[in-house]
């Protein structure tokens, strides 16, 4: 009579507990951190993957699928944010409510859930924005109502929620479009109705909400696109109709609604993908059907409609992840089923649809994440 009893209780609890069960409260206490473990616990109902991920000169940030941050590489200023200078070639926990993350050279800006800006790494030029040039190891909150940021070399913009334009850090060409050559630490307005901006080692794009397509700061190279070489410290209308924008150090590529690549600036390395090396101040035509771009100091990778990665331009570290170091100026294949790409300097990680992370290029202080110092000219399945 007992274990009746027993049993009868038992059942009516496992009832009980099923009915109050908490399955959002249960997959974030126990996420399956790295799909590719065997190890890893297999009873989560939903396998918590990389889902973004940008690349600064030599370091880099990813986010997961749960907010959390991840850090790897080169940490000699801080930009990795997790409380000290030193380098990892694994990705560590940085931080969490995290929704989009940005890099410079060697500074990094993330945007929370709650729509806060929070800044860590090199500060020389201000390009922190937090009132001076300090550097910082742990991320420190800059601004509210951001719901975008971009970074150049050493300098950071970020869109807020109601389409203003700040800007902060370095000056000396012009690139925060304010009227003047000097360096600011602390964020200031720009413009408003902005929709995105893009920022290369010294110039800056932005989107108006017209679709307007405006360019500031160096201009050397013809990386504004509007026919001349002449420099400027506030912003000049370059072309309408334009999708997206994203700028290399000296060169900028832009999409057309009809997703048409248009390139302009240097071309010293193949990275337009014409078939030449030369160089130009006017947009020329790339190709059609490109979804998605991302560029590095010299090398261009984008997705295209059909979800293939193609590469060109400079390959020294392998970058392009070609299976070799030859520069190329034509547009090469070299990963299929990819929804996302990001280029620092020299190095390149892609995530494929089925979520999987994978890296290639120079990996000298580890900021391909692979556990090692060693560069690779094939792309290699980090997570």
């Amino acid at each position: 009579m007992y274990r009746i009893i027993l049993f009868i209780f038992i059942c009516l609890f496992s009832v009980y507990s099923c009915d109050n069960f908490d399955i959002e409260k249960f997959k974030k206490e126990h996420p399956r951190s790295n799909p590719l473990d065997p190890n890893a616990n297999s009873s989560s109902l939903s396998p918590v993957v990389f889902v973004s991920v940008a690349c600064g000169g030599n370091h880099t940030l990813a986010i997961k699928s749960d907010g959390t941050l991840w850090a790897t590489g080169w940490n000699n200023f801080g930009q990795l944010g997790i409380g000290n200078n030193n380098d990892t070639s694994n990705f560590v926990l940085v931080m969490s409510n995290v929704k989009y993350v940005a890099c410079g050279m060697n500074h990094t800006l993330a945007i929370k859930e709650d729509n806060t800006l929070w800044a860590t790494g090199y500060n020389n030029n201000g390009q922190l924005g937090t009132g001076d040039i300090n550097n910082k190891n742990i991320f420190v909150k800059v601004l509210d109502n951001v719901k975008y940021v971009a970074c150049g070399w050493y300098h950071t913009f970020a869109i807020k929620e109601d389409n203003t334009l700040w800007a902060t850090g370095k000056n000396d060409n012009g690139q925060l479009g304010i009227g003047n050559n000097n360096n600011t630490n602390n964020f200031v307005l720009v413009m408003s109705n902005v929709k995105y901006v893009a920022c290369g080692g010294d110039h800056t794009l932005i989107i108006s909400n017209d679709d307007t397509l405006w360019a500031t700061g160096r201009n050397v190279d013809g990386q504004f696109g509007i026919g001349n070489t002449d420099s400027t410290n506030q912003f000049v209308k370059v072309t309408n109709n334009i999708k997206s924008v994203v700028c290399g150090a000296f060169y900028t590529l832009a999409v057309t609604y009809g997703g048409e690549l248009l390139a302009t600036g240097n071309n010293f390395y193949g990275q337009f993908g014409i078939g030449n090396n030369n160089s130009t101040n006017k947009f020329v035509m790339v190709r059609t059907g490109v979804k998605y771009v991302a560029c590095g100091n010299y090398h261009t990778l984008i997705i295209d409609d059909g979800g293939s990665l193609l590469a060109t331009g400079y390959n020294n570290n392998g970058q392009l992840g070609t299976w070799d170091n030859n520069n190329r100026n034509q547009f090469v294949q070299v990963l299929s089923d990819v929804k996302y790409v990001a280029c620092g300097s020299f190095h390149t990680l892609a995530i494929k649809s089925d979520s999987t992370l994978w890296a290639t290029g120079n990996n000298n202080n580890g900021q391909l994440g692979t556990g090692d110092n060693n560069n690779t000219n094939k792309f290699l399945q980090v997570w």
